[in-house]
């Protein structure tokens, strides 16, 4: 396999992902209560998934025609390490986990820590000050500003004690 159709294969492969990611973020789009103004709740979520879905339709046509462009140094798989690809894997699936056992606030949290591991970062006071800064601030934006649906986690809904985050 040349260079050429190894990236239109990875973007063919990102494109799948990214769609996926999309069709499930308009499920749970759907999930969020509607109101009667003309841009309610649902407005910003749901505008989000159709922009997934349009780019991953956009990196399909690129890859079907051709136009992905040329390989750069480091693009894609060809340069990395079956472990740490696992790695970053698994972190999409701590986090669905994470979110649906505890929460939104705690999977942000525990993700955010496993994502600058498995990138090399060991400075546990920066990942751990920057997990707790970030969750405070995406749940005040997306639960408090943009009021997205904050679903309890299944085994222990920690809402009661980020609920004054978003200002309820």
């Amino acid at each position: 396999m040349d260079n050429q159709d190894y990236k239109i294969k990875v973007e063919y492969g990102v494109s799948a992902v990214v769609l996926l990611i999309g069709v499930f973020f308009v499920f749970l789009a759907f999930t969020i209560d509607t109101s009667k103004e003309a841009v309610g709740p649902r407005t910003m979520p749901m505008f989000l998934a159709v922009s997934l879905i349009v780019g991953g339709l956009w990196l399909s046509l690129r890859a079907y025609y051709g136009r992905a462009g040329d390989l750069k140094e480091g693009y894609g798989f060809l340069e990395s390490d079956v472990p740490r690809i696992a790695f970053v894997v698994g972190c999409g699936v701590l986090f669905v986990f994470v979110f649906w056992a505890l929460g939104y606030f705690v999977a942000i949290i525990t993700t955010y820590i496993a994502m600058l591991y498995a990138f090399g970062v060991r400075n546990w006071l920066w990942m751990i000050g920057g997990a707790i800064a970030l969750a405070f601030v995406f749940q005040w934006l997306f639960m408090g500003i943009m009021l997205l649906n904050d679903p309890a986690g299944a085994i222990l809904d920690l809402r009661s004690y980020t609920d004054w985050i978003k200002g309820a």
